[in-house]
């Protein structure tokens, strides 16, 4: 164990562990924990002792601690569990091991109890999160009276089963210790630790009356408003899509006043991720907006994320990677030492051979159910569109590489005293590269270049570059939303670079003009027209205002058509793109199609390895906003980008008719003639230079 954890205690390395769990060993002997016959002050004594490390923790021969919830979970809380029995992986239900892995849990929670705070947490698939969180609803239970516990998700099916978890260790309790407790009402969703006695003719209720209740989200945010709770559980945090409004109603119970009464455990498996997938990466990156633990972003210290439990901690079996220095040794030993050098070498083995697979989802299974970054955690296997492990793979290249990651400027365009656009580069701007917004964040934002426009001749190339905006009229922010504007280079020639993205500008400053104003000069700047999302008609008035029309693409009428059959779209200026009834959603879903095709088209790049077409994408920000896209989320950038695409295939199909045209009035119908005068002169084009319009 490293000392990465900073509200852990630090222990280097675990020994002895086994001295943890000496109660399960007895009971798994014997069938059973104490052989001091019952009644007696031996008896009592000994159970008073096992009470007093189940409360206050135990420590081993080597002066290594546990909490005293950790020592309740190893010696009461079966879990099942995999074996190796006569060459054979076999599943059966015995008390766990101590790992390392579970050691940092328990003691996260710990210091959440004392300090006032919250555990946010993306997992890796079969490390157990569910077994503890059933843990610590059952040691609250039975340990602390007039406890309130509450196992909250968006489906039942995930309360209900972590319930029947909880109930499973009661019952053993109540079978083989004396701090089992009368459960009335028992219900499968809820109970409570009393009992009814009659005083005076009146009955009333004793006992601990200290209850778990199971709560479903699903059809109702409000669900536990009016409730109080010592422990709040937050399960599958993935498929939870109104978890942030679910949270702002549920975190008022674990508070009474300025003073917290409890402690929430939010948590999401990976290969889990689904509807709520967007709003969970939201919280989670922002852990202090929310209350939670914050730990450093590997990838960039400078910013916080929640807790990360890597597929590479508490791996068992051992590493099958044959090249590895870690062949056939132990993951995790005898003492619950994760070995995370040998975890990593196997899990990245088997993505290795799931990647020569035929079938390409057997490596992003792979990838997302066992992630060994946090990113990883939360690629979807339904719902998104672009994303896939390579692609987030460049992304934290780009993150944690600087030649790569600063291979652009920062800057403005301003006008000189001879009314020309010039390049006047500013470091102190700033370039919005999280996704989502965070905030009280600067939106202002900043023109970014990674390529100045090439010209020939000194005159830029009529459609050279081509431009795609999702624009914003109000000047008062709305649900954090941001203009954004990328500039697109085309073909032009085989020894220059082409179908690339050369320039973005995103933000929202305080006034609209400001940011039309920034989409105008870069129009000038590359001799580009801009396409853009024409829903909201700001951005067009500025531009006749400014005397600007001509850098506008009107409407793209050939392409919807081919989309949309009985178009009655009339030619005007921009498109439309918001899925609704009137046919726009045929455009949008063409526009993602178009995107991801270009997206993974392999080319070869200047030292002849075959990449795909993303990995000439340098936005950062742009590359979060296409792996968390699903069709829904506010993704500004990437509409700008979808709509630089468009336009790129808009002009293309009219190239290409043109010349269908040309050999018609050469040709006739011979289809023959037709076809090959038309390869032939693309071909010479390209190898010329492509005419752009």
């Amino acid at each position: 164990m490293t000392n990465s954890n900073p509200y852990i205690p630090f222990v280097s390395r675990f020994k002895n562990s086994s001295e943890f769990y000496y109660l399960a060993t007895k009971f798994n002997k014997d069938g059973r924990y104490c052989d001091i016959p019952e009644g007696t002050p031996d008896y009592i004594a000994f159970w008073k002792d096992v009470k007093d490390k189940c409360i206050n923790g135990f420590t081993n021969s080597s002066g290594q601690s546990i909490t005293g919830a950790h020592f309740f979970y190893l010696n009461f809380c079966k879990i099942l569990s995999e074996y190796i029995q006569n060459d054979r992986k076999v599943k059966k239900y015995n008390f766990p091991k101590f790992v390392d892995l579970d050691y940092e849990y328990f003691w996260m929670i710990e210091f959440c109890k004392k300090n006032e705070k919250f555990l946010i947490a993306s997992k890796g698939r079969r490390q157990g999160w569910s077994y503890k969180g059933a843990c610590q609803v059952a040691y609250e239970f039975t340990f602390f009276r007039e406890s309130r516990c509450i196992i909250g998700a968006f489906l039942s099916d995930y309360s209900l089963g972590t319930m029947k978890m909880v109930k499973d260790y009661l019952n053993h309790i109540s079978e083989n210790t004396p701090f089992g407790h009368m459960r009335t009402p028992d219900k499968e969703d809820y109970f409570m630790s009393r009992y009814e006695v009659s005083l005076g003719g009146l009955k009333v209720w004793k006992g601990y009356q200290s209850s778990v209740e199971s709560i479903t989200f699903k059809d109702k945010a409000t669900a536990a408003v009016g409730k109080s709770a010592s422990v709040l559980l937050l399960d599958e945090a993935g498929v939870f899509p109104n978890i942030i409004q679910s949270w702002s109603f549920t975190e008022p119970l674990l508070k009474d006043g300025s003073s917290f009464t409890g402690v929430a455990i939010v948590y999401g498996s990976s290969g889990e991720m689904e509807s709520g997938a967007k709003y969970f990466y939201e919280m989670f990156i922002n852990p202090e907006q929310y209350n939670f633990l914050s730990f450093d972003d590997p990838e960039n210290p400078t910013k916080k994320i929640g807790y990360f439990s890597s597929a590479t901690k508490g791996r068992m079996g051992i590493c099958k990677d044959p090249n590895s220095k870690w062949f056939k040794k132990l993951m995790v030993d005898e003492d619950g030492n994760s070995n995370e050098e040998a975890a990593y070498d196997d899990l990245m083995w088997e993505r290795s051979i799931a990647k020569m697979a035929a079938n390409p989802a057997k490596y992003h299974y792979k990838v997302t159910q066992y992630p060994v970054k946090w990113e990883e955690a939360f690629l979807r296997n339904k719902g998104t569109i672009f994303a896939s492990p390579e692609m987030l793979d460049w992304l934290s290249e780009l993150e944690s590489i600087p030649s790569l990651r600063d291979q652009g400027a920062k800057g403005e365009l301003v006008f000189n005293k001879e009314n020309k656009l010039e390049w006047r580069p500013n470091d102190e701007l700033i370039y919005i590269t999280d996704f989502p917004l965070k905030k009280d964040v600067d939106t202002t934002g900043c023109t970014y270049i990674w390529e100045h426009p090439e010209s020939f001749n000194g005159e830029i190339p009529y459609s050279l570059y081509v431009a795609g905006q999702d624009p914003y009229d109000m000047d008062k922010a709305d649900g954090g939303s941001l203009g954004s504007f990328f500039i697109y280079k085309r073909f032009i020639r085989a020894n220059s670079s082409y179908d690339v993205l050369v320039a973005e500008y995103t933000g929202r400053p305080k006034y609209a003009d400001q940011f039309y104003e920034n989409c105008r000069r870069l129009c000038i700047y590359y001799n580009a027209k801009v396409l853009y999302e024409n829903n909201l008609k700001g951005f067009k008035n500025y531009m006749i205002e400014k005397n600007s029309l001509h850098y506008m693409w009107e409407t793209p009428i050939n392409m919807i058509r081919d989309i949309i059959k009985d178009s009655k779209v009339q030619r005007g200026y921009g498109i439309h793109m918001q899925r609704g009834n009137n046919g726009s959603s045929g455009i949008k879903d063409m526009a993602e199609i178009y995107t991801r095709d270009w997206l993974y088209e392999r080319i070869t790049d200047i030292n002849g390895k075959e990449i795909f077409r993303f990995h000439t994408i340098k936005s950062i920000p742009l590359l979060k906003e296409l792996i968390m896209y699903d069709g829904e989320l506010n993704t500004d950038r990437v509409m700008a980008f979808m709509l630089c695409i468009l336009q790129t295939k808009e002009l293309h199909q009219i190239h290409v008719n043109n010349m269908i045209n040309s050999s018609k009035e050469l040709f006739g119908n011979d289809k023959f003639l037709n076809k090959h005068w038309i390869k032939a002169k693309v071909a010479s084009q390209q190898y010329n230079g492509l005419k752009l319009n």
